[in-house]
């Protein structure tokens, strides 16, 4: 995942000739159509060359993440680093259309890590430690009280969330630069790694609640190298 935009799709129809899905990159205009083998191609062409092609593809959406994969590669030398955006994307990828359930298990997954947080700074048996572990896992197991609540959040209460969560975002960053040696930008480029590792051929897996789950390829972020031993 990065900050790009993703590829938009659209039917080629008469215009184009056929039924073909068509995307259309700064780099690239991709075709995926179907061969005479019950198989899928990609036609690429590049804006100053010849089309070339890819080929073998079992099912259309194999093809497609083929064609995202090739665009993200390509654009890489392009590309602005923007771990807001990477990280946007990559929820956009995982609930692309989100239900109050999925915003539910969210806030779950953000309590939890601010838990965290107080065991690092080992407050793990202090009061607030327990009271946050308890409501965050009434918000990841989606427990009536609290799922009542988010249907009834008013466009207000929406504002405050979005200003409290940006806050959140900036004392975050100020909490690493300040706690010295640490090279903020590139831990959280190795989180963002991490994270994709939890996809799989352009999909993610999900648990019983909803929560995006770990597969095998899976790999925790080494931060080892993005904070400094003390002297």
């Amino acid at each position: 995942m990065n900050n790009l935009q993703p590829l938009a799709w659209f039917d080629g129809g008469d215009t184009y000739g056929g039924d073909d899905l068509h995307a259309d990159s700064p780099l690239h205009y991709y075709v995926v159509e179907k061969d005479t083998l019950d198989c899928f191609t990609v036609r690429y062409t590049p804006n100053d060359g010849a089309a070339k092609y890819a080929t073998g593809f079992a099912t259309i959406e194999d093809a497609k993440t083929w064609c995202w994969n090739h665009y993200n590669e390509k654009m890489q030398p392009y590309i602005k680093p923007d771990s807001i955006t990477d990280i946007a994307n990559w929820f956009k990828a995982a609930k692309p259309e989100p239900t109050i359930d999925d915003l539910c298990v969210q806030i779950g997954c953000h309590l939890e890590e601010v838990c965290e947080l107080l065991e690092a700074l080992g407050l793990k048996d202090y009061d607030a430690h327990e009271q946050l572990t308890i409501d965050a896992d009434h918000f990841k197991n989606k427990s009536k009280w609290v799922l009542t609540k988010l249907t009834k959040l008013t466009y207000q209460q929406r504002i405050a969330i979005v200003d409290a969560c940006c806050d959140i975002n900036v004392t975050s960053v100020g909490v690493m630069q300040l706690l010295g040696g640490v090279d903020v930008l590139g831990a959280q480029r190795e989180v963002i790694r991490s994270n994709n590792s939890k996809m799989v051929k352009g999909k993610f897996e999900f648990d019983a609640n909803g929560k995006i789950a770990k597969p095998e390829s899976y790999s925790k972020p080494d931060l080892t190298t993005f904070v400094k031993q003390g002297e």
